[in-house]
């Protein structure tokens, strides 16, 4: 797969955590670290596929 699909795929990845996020941030199984984890994986993800899709190219 193209880095710019991959991070596009990153970005996509980011805003569907932090809708779950904002619905539901209870995990049961971790207890309330998910109220602090989803967010932080959210802008982990899309921090990534933004650096992935504006990375240049070597040529």
């Amino acid at each position: 797969m193209k880095r710019w699909l991959q991070g596009i795929a990153l970005i996509l990845i980011g805003i569907q955590i932090t809708l779950v996020c904002i619905i539901d941030p209870w995990i049961p199984v971790v207890g309330d670290v998910g109220r602090v984890m989803y967010p932080v994986l959210a802008a982990a993800a899309s921090f990534a596929g933004l650096v992935l899709v504006f990375k240049q190219k070597d040529n």
